[in-house]
């Protein structure tokens, strides 16, 4: 196993607007951001070399829908039950946020009880 750092960026290095945009002064004051990322050794890798990683399709796409489609959806179902069952406006406003917070909960828990994470690879040394 090898930890990898990957230095985060916006994408504001390709924007023409960079001096009048609030997201690249903020990027600028706050700094290089890292993530770690834990990915099974294929070969020598040593302290400081740059790789390029792989990552699944597949995996992407289910993190996409799980921290953002099923929350949503979650919130939507729910309210709509509400005026299905025609509660009050404040009962359908607070139970749309109460699914869209079960929501994200369980995506958390889903993603800490998932031991392997998304097999990143590497395919470049």
């Amino acid at each position: 196993m090898v930890w990898l750092e990957a230095e985060r960026q916006s994408t504001c290095s390709g924007c023409q607007v960079r001096q009048g945009c609030g997201t690249g002064m903020l990027a600028k004051h706050v700094g290089k951001r890292f993530s770690s990322i834990a990915v099974l050794k294929t070969g020598d890798v040593k302290i400081g070399q740059q790789v390029q990683l792989a990552i699944p399709e597949e995996t992407l796409l289910q993190g996409a829908f799980l921290m953002y489609i099923l929350p949503l959806a979650l919130m939507f179902v729910i309210a709509a039950g509400a005026r299905a069952l025609n509660f009050n406006e404040a009962i359908e406003i607070f139970g749309g946020l109460s699914g869209l917070f079960v929501g994200f909960y369980w995506v958390k828990l889903h993603l800490a009880n998932k031991k392997d994470g998304f097999q990143a690879k590497i395919i470049e040394e």
